[in-house]
């Protein structure tokens, strides 16, 4: 009887110990027969196998010896390719305008947001980085858990801007905080951007974000179009205030990027240690040099060149009024940037819209980059270059096993699988000539041609 009760014990050990080196097993993904755009070379690698371990590309090559244990998907020659980077997102402000912010629950904005993330990541970008509006402990730690379905997210917590900037978002009915420390607004209040003056207020205003999740800061370093107050040729935080950001996020071992337009600004903040400069329609070739003299990333969402801004609801007069002066200071942008060619990342900065006329300006945004810059820029630029963008909050962020934006060796299985070659034909990747007369793409309606949707080693969408 003994002898039967050992060989039982025995044999339920080995059966648990089987069990327990399957669950440790990494899943293997094994696509066959695929051309890799790698997001760094321009062309493709033609009729090579990828085999994806766990959440890593574990192999590239010919006949790569992966078949046992794996799941076998055939590309049949399409292309396979990273998932897309937006480097300049705010998944937590859609709504039809900042009236309607402001007149939502926090469990609307969630709820919207939540809408928002699953629409980012269908749509083929498995990696944002937002840039005002989320912090790291909500919804991105949701996504990372697996518990909702979103890209990487990269935040940058609540934006900072001085009274009368471009984060500062109050009518003139509400009052200020800074100045009775009453907060009215959703946007005080939910943290999703702070108003501060003087160099103490954005120390801490900085640290509560570093705080709060952020893995970078994000600072309104001047004026703007869809803001009532803060002037479009404004300089709106001094030298100092801008430092004291970039003294919180280097010892966080991190980076500050900026809102900025005009040349003044933009200098200002490559003097004080700003790496990441966004929008700058309006530059001269002293700018430009010294943006690329820094090594600083120019992160430019091109449909705010298009006389098609003009016809969205919600901006006001006022707002018409600055874009309309905006345009006319803006026309030696594409000529600047091409002549010097900085390090350009993608940027959709989709805000204060519905979440479907978001999808519309995503896709019209890559074939506006596409159209101006070419197809391998506006690859590169939403891939490799905007993966060591988002790689540079070093320690603070919770992706430090791989790369993001290639396909290599070690690097993270963010992986589309399109048909045909988006190097020659961008519509493949959802770009699109037509704005704001597109047909409406409805809810959780993807790219017909994006086949496969593969993020961390998880597959999204599958229509092979």
């Amino acid at each position: 009887m003994r002898t039967k009760l050992f060989t039982f014990v025995i044999a339920t050990l080995v059966s648990f110990a089987a069990l327990a080196q399957k669950e440790d097993t990494p899943k293997r993904v094994l696509f066959e027969n695929v051309n890799v755009f790698d997001g760094k070379t321009d062309g493709l690698t033609k009729g090579v196998d990828v085999l994806v371990e766990g959440n890593l590309v574990k192999e590239i090559g010919k006949d790569v010896n992966g078949r046992a244990n794996a799941e076998v998907i055939d590309g049949g020659g399409r292309t396979l390719m990273p998932g897309l980077i937006d480097c300049h997102s705010h998944l937590a402000i859609a709504c039809d305008s900042l009236a309607a912010f402001e007149n939502s629950t926090w469990e609307e904005i969630a709820a919207r947001t939540v809408l928002v993330c699953e629409d980012t990541l269908m749509d083929g970008f498995t990696t944002c980085r937002d840039v005002g509006g989320m912090n790291g402990k909500g919804i991105k730690r949701m996504i990372d858990r697996g518990e909702l379905p979103g890209p990487r997210i990269f935040p940058s917590g609540g934006f900072i801007g001085s009274t009368s900037s471009h984060s500062d978002f109050k009518t003139l009915t509400m009052r200020n905080p800074r100045l009775n420390g009453t907060l009215d607004s959703n946007i005080a209040r939910l943290e999703i951007g702070f108003v501060v003056d003087g160099r103490a207020d954005v120390l801490a205003a900085s640290r509560r974000n570093f705080q709060l999740g952020a893995t970078q800061l994000k600072v309104m370093g001047g004026g703007g179009v869809a803001t009532e107050f803060d002037p479009w040729h404004s300089t709106t935080f001094t030298l100092d205030e801008m430092k004291a950001a970039v003294e919180v996020a280097r010892d966080y071992g991190s980076y500050v990027c900026s809102h900025l337009n005009q040349p003044e600004s933009i200098q200002r903040a490559l003097k004080a240690g700003i790496i990441s400069i966004e929008h700058a329609f309006v530059m001269d070739e002293k700018t430009i040099k010294m943006i690329v003299e820094k090594g600083a990333y120019l992160s430019t969402q091109l449909t705010g060149t298009s006389r098609e801004l003009a016809e969205l609801p919600s901006l006001t007069p006022e707002n018409l009024r600055k874009l309309d002066l905006a345009h006319k200071q803006m026309e030696n942008y594409y000529t600047l940037v091409k002549k010097h060619k900085p390090k350009q990342v993608f940027a959709v900065d989709a805000v204060v819209m519905p979440r479907l006329a978001m999808k519309q300006q995503r896709d019209h945004e890559i074939w506006l980059f596409a159209h101006h810059f070419g197809n391998f820029e506006m690859l590169k630029a939403a891939t490799s270059t905007a993966g060591e963008l988002v790689a540079m909050c070093g320690p603070l962020t919770s992706y430090h096993n791989g790369k993001i934006g290639v396909i290599e060796e070690g690097a993270y299985a963010d992986i589309l699988l399109v048909d045909d070659n988006p190097l020659e034909d961008i519509s493949v990747i959802g770009g699109s000539e037509v704005w704001m007369k597109a047909p409406l793409r409805g809810p959780g309606v993807g790219i017909e041609t994006m086949r496969l949707i593969m993020k961390d080693g998880k597959i999204y969408k599958n229509t092979l």
